[in-house]
């Protein structure tokens, strides 16, 4: 993770803005491990490495030039272009990974069918990624000062962006794990696929959202000036 980090700073890589605030959330569960904060350590740890390593193969296999879930395509490409706001290259990387990535680490972390056992662990990580927001918020507002009024009046982005919320977000990915866990292995590598897609889909919506919002994004973006570093700092202070 600290390679991918390095790596954006010093490629000023927009996809860095995501992987400033994973590796944040990751040292925040490491240390909640460590503290007993969860009924299962050892399993939450298997969890947590199982998770980060499905963003971390789409970052290898991206600049591998191998397949990638095409999520994360989406996501790396718009990085590359240039044209995005801070908080369209955030969402992006939330798209892919709690929307498809969460699912499928919480399916595979546990004996097929007994994802159940893992629940109570899994609702704990909201507490972890609220206490991010904030910071990430305010590193967004001092980057991009027009992006509150984006947010305000496109519904943030679009209707179908409110799916957003984090904590709506998980419970939905909570879902999918416990379909996939349901599933013989060849029936859930077709099912991750198809999630897939559906989640490209809904990426394609933050890249190009709807005309009206589409034209306050580019007012937005004549007013931001990226700022990777700054983000670092909010994030970790």
């Amino acid at each position: 993770m600290d390679v991918e980090v390095d790596r954006c700073l010093d490629a000023k890589d927009p996809c860095g803005y995501f992987a400033v605030v994973y590796r944040a959330v990751t040292d925040r569960v490491r240390q909640g491990i460590a503290d007993d904060e969860f009924d299962d350590g050892e399993r939450m740890e298997r969890f947590d490495v199982l998770f980060a390593q499905r963003y971390l193969d789409a970052c290898a296999g991206w600049h591998a030039g191998t397949p990638i879930p095409d999520a994360w395509r989406l996501a790396f490409e718009s990085g590359a272009n240039g044209r995005h706001l801070v908080s369209q290259h955030l969402l992006l990387g939330i798209n892919a990974h709690i929307n498809l990535d969460l699912g499928v680490a919480a399916a595979a972390a546990t004996e097929p069918g007994e994802v159940d056992e893992l629940r109570d662990d899994f609702e704990k990580i909201n507490d972890v990624l609220g206490e991010l927001v904030d910071g990430m918020q305010d590193a967004i507002a001092a980057a991009s000062p027009w992006t509150r009024w984006v947010d305000i009046a496109g519904l943030r982005f679009d209707e179908a962006l409110v799916t957003f919320s984090l904590r709506r977000a998980r419970a939905d990915a909570w879902d999918f794990a416990t379909e996939l866990s349901r599933l013989p292995p060849a029936e859930r590598l077709v099912r991750e696929e198809q999630r897939d897609r559906d989640v490209t889909r809904l990426g394609q919506l933050i890249v190009r959202p709807g005309v009206p919002v589409r034209w306050m994004v580019n007012l937005a973006r004549l007013r931001e000036r990226h700022d990777l570093e700054g983000m670092l700092r909010s994030i970790n202070p």
